[in-house]
């Protein structure tokens, strides 16, 4: 029998794959509405259609995790108090091995984690910032459609620039973030199952990746199986 610890319930899984299956139509239909070259090539029906599809998920992609969090407040204050706790000296030598365990993961001895590792911690503010760049820009690019008043050229014109460069932060983040998490990365080979899986995550492996977090769930025995 092996001991296996629950990383990410039911709820976070679903939140994780709409959030995942929203951003992806909301990338190919951006990208086909980016290139005004691209509208005449499609036609107007086709080019009105894939904006139709743009603003119908983005509001999805908005409403998710706002609706996530009035239902599960405390997931807000879990996330902010992850992204945000104070660096510990494990934290600092975790980023100081980073590259190095990239390069050798075999020979460098990484130092235990907390429930989000240092390294993700900083990767995770800057996509959020993105994420919350793209959707207040989106929403003002909208504004022109709803309201009565006349926005100027150049208001459009900044809105429509942090909205293109928001998407380039997150296309990015996007390969390192699946580089990591889709389980690419050898070490990381067996975890894509904590978010497209069962979200449990096997002793050894919680030990090896958050040591800290690892072996504070195992003490207290609440969310730990064996299988």
């Amino acid at each position: 029998m092996t001991k296996y610890i629950m990383r990410h319930d039911k709820f976070a899984r679903a939140n994780h794959w709409a959030f995942s299956v929203g951003g992806i139509i909301l990338s190919l239909t951006g990208i086909l509405l980016f290139y005004p070259g691209l509208g005449k090539i499609m036609g107007d029906s086709t080019f009105k259609t894939v904006t139709t599809i743009h603003h119908i998920i983005a509001i999805f992609f908005i409403g998710i995790p706002i609706i996530s969090w009035i239902i599960r407040p405390a997931n807000f204050k879990h996330t902010f108090h992850n992204l945000f706790m104070k660096w510990d000296d494990d934290d600092k030598k975790f980023m100081r091995l980073f590259f190095p365990y990239l390069l050798n993961a075999k020979k460098v001895h990484m130092p235990k984690q907390q429930f989000v590792k240092s390294g993700q911690r900083f990767s995770d503010i800057i996509m959020y910032l993105c994420i919350f760049g793209i959707s207040l820009s989106g929403v003002l690019l909208l504004l022109p459609n709803f309201t009565p008043i006349v926005w100027s050229s150049t208001l459009l014109q900044i809105w429509r620039a942090g909205h293109d460069l928001c998407f380039l932060g997150i296309f990015m983040m996007f390969p390192i973030h699946v580089f990591f998490g889709g389980g690419i990365f050898q070490p990381y080979h067996r975890l894509a199952r904590v978010m497209f899986g069962d979200g449990y995550v096997s002793e050894s492996d919680a030990l090896y990746h958050w040591g800290h977090w690892a072996e504070e769930e195992l003490t207290s025995g609440e969310n730990v199986v064996e299988k």
